[in-house]
């Protein structure tokens, strides 16, 4: 026994340490599993965050933009009209141009009127007047010569045809802005309404990017203008973004087999990109501006910048997880240390568990069947019991058999819980079938029950019992009652005299009584478990409630009868747990 008790032990602490390895493993995976859900639906919910607020600044800087190129056009528009009117005087359209880039505030970095060639035979072939800053003053120079055809640029041949408005594509104008710009052009009309003339508003590149980068959406981010066509407007001229890295992001921007998606509801297109320079990935979003010039709004954010602070959440949480890992498999270790007794606790748990099933299934085996032979042929009567314990054995008890044209039954329930109760049922089944074969006075069975339920009770334990013999050629019913609840007969109750419950004074005199039940009657027998099940309230089903119950059933067949009362009272007490047995008992007399 003790090699048994000590191989137990180690079976049992090999199984610990195998257990408690599995669970920090598996808690491990789940806690990992978790941390990954979190963090994807962060990062989401920070990159649905990051698309609003990307489109609100590619908005904002598309407005900031459109509202300092339209005040060029605005300024353009309202002196050229006049200049119209005074084509005849050169020096007019020279104040003009000065005009436009004082009025400027230094958006506007000079402005030339390009005239068809000879249109004033006094200035020569080539006339362009050009006005432009000079420290602080504005200088008007007359530029165009051979070797400055302005008739060979974009901004000329798009205009002079009758183009009412372009934007040119960036250029670099040395002879006049002395850097990269792009220009505004209208055409200016003579009389008949025919282009004489281009007029073209230079800006710089330069003050477009930094119209667009003014506000930023994280330290390194940077914006971005493109043409539709994907060549560069305006590009940050700090270290935010080099050449390289802005040519790439543009041809990337127009190329069909870069892989992009829609965000922002689809107003805004993105995709990922990646600096060699500095080996950093981020996200590129576009969007075109709906105002004139069409161009492309583009924004470029590194993820360290939009998710470094998730990452580093992460990766607290991950250091986090490792030492509560740790400390979880301390204290596995030390369950499994304390285990023995446990597990010995254990194995006396489930052999007191087994021996309670056996007992469950020898008091099952006391109770009455169908496939008893006297009932099974009996024709008379017709016969149904259930008993639900509340625990694994119970102290409520049933019984029923026939001879010499007489049924027998009784209910009883017994003082008390668990398995002393389970042995005086017992013995109280065993008094019935060996006193109720030789008595025919439910009266004197009772007595004699009494007798030998009080001999050496010690445990001051009673049984309520109810013990009748019905006549099956007459009806008649002899009766007695010990203390138990009246059964009703047709959902009334019968009529009976308390009496003592057995088991409590040996010397008491039971009294028998006697009644008819009608054929087509049913006698329903039940125990205290039914009375005083209580629902969500605490209230008592009672029995009236009861009462009730018998009355809505009433003409169904006994195994239906019970079948349907026992459910109505589970369902009256479905949010309770079960405190007592609940038995019933129902005798239908055909007669």
């Amino acid at each position: 026994m003790q090699t048994e008790r000590q191989d137990i032990r180690r079976q049992f602490f090999r199984k610990g340490r195998r257990t408690g390895l599995a669970i920090v493993v598996l808690a491990a995976i789940l806690i990992e599993a978790i941390a990954a859900l979190q963090y994807y639906n962060t990062r989401n919910m920070l990159e649905s965050d990051l698309e609003a607020q990307v489109l609100i600044m590619l908005r904002s800087s598309a407005m900031r933009l459109d509202g300092n190129l339209k005040s060029v056009v605005a300024q353009a528009s309202s002196q050229i009209w006049h200049a119209q009117q005074r084509l005849g005087d050169p020096k007019y359209v020279e104040t003009m141009a000065a005009n436009l880039v004082k009025n400027g505030n230094h958006k506007v970095v000079g402005a030339a009127v390009a005239f068809r060639p000879d249109y004033y035979p006094q200035k020569g072939r080539w006339y362009e007047p050009y006005a432009h800053w000079q420290g602080d003053t504005i200088s008007v120079e007359q530029i165009a010569s051979a070797q400055h055809d302005y008739t060979q640029l974009e901004f000329y041949r798009g205009s002079i045809g009758g183009d009412t408005i372009q934007w040119s594509k960036p250029y670099m104008d040395r002879e006049g802005a002395g850097g990269e710009v792009v220009t505004y052009a209208m055409p200016l009309r003579d009389g008949s309404g025919q282009p004489v003339a281009v007029l073209g508003i230079d800006v710089t590149t330069q003050w477009i990017s930094e119209t667009i980068n003014e506000i930023r959406l994280h330290p390194s981010s940077f914006c971005l203008v493109l043409s539709e066509q994907g060549n560069i407007i305006a590009a940050p001229a700090d270290s935010l973004c080099q050449p390289e890295l802005a040519a790439r992001i543009a041809a990337m921007t127009v190329d069909p087999t870069v892989e992009k998606a829609d965000k922002a509801g689809g107003r805004v297109t993105s995709f990922r990109f990646r600096d060699e320079a500095t080996r950093r990935s981020g996200h590129v979003y576009f969007a075109r501006k709906k105002n004139a010039p069409h161009w492309l709004m583009v924004k470029a954010v590194y993820d360290e910048d939009a998710f470094g602070e998730l990452a580093d959440l992460q990766r607290d949480i991950l250091w986090a997880t490792l030492a509560g890992l740790i400390a979880l498999g301390f204290i596995i270790q030390l369950f499994a240390r304390n285990g023995r007794k446990l597990q010995e606790s254990l194995m006396q748990q489930q052999r007191t568990d087994r021996e309670l099933q056996i007992a469950n299934h020898i008091q099952q085996t006391l109770l009455p069947t169908d496939e008893e032979p006297t009932l099974r042929a009996e024709s008379r009567v017709m016969v149904e019991g259930c008993l639900i314990p509340a625990r694994e054995v119970g102290g409520d008890l049933y019984n029923v058999l026939t001879h010499d044209d007489r049924l027998y039954f009784c209910i009883g329930d017994v003082s008390g819980k668990g398995v002393p109760a389970a042995l005086i049922m017992t013995v109280t089944q065993t008094l019935f079938n060996n006193i109720a074969s030789q008595q025919t006075n439910p009266a004197i069975i009772v007595d004699h029950m009494n007798a030998t339920t009080c001999r050496n009770n010690k445990s001051n334990m009673f049984v309520t019992l109810f013990v009748g013999v019905l006549d099956l050629k007459t009806g008649c019913l002899d009766y007695c009652n010990a203390g138990h609840e009246p059964p009703l007969l047709d959902g009334k109750p019968l009529d009976v005299v308390p009496n003592m419950p057995i088991g409590l004074f040996d010397d008491f005199a039971y009294a028998m009584q006697t009644t008819t039940i009608p054929p087509g009657a049913t006698l329903l027998l039940y125990t205290d478990g039914l009375t005083e099940a209580r629902n969500a309230q605490h209230q008592l089903m009672g029995r009236e409630g009861l009462m009730q119950l018998a009355g809505r059933h009433s003409g169904k067949e006994p195994k239906e009868l019970v079948g349907s009362i026992i459910a109505d009272v589970k369902r009256y007490a479905e949010h309770t747990e079960q405190s007592d047995d609940l038995t019933l008992l129902a005798i239908k007399y055909n007669g």
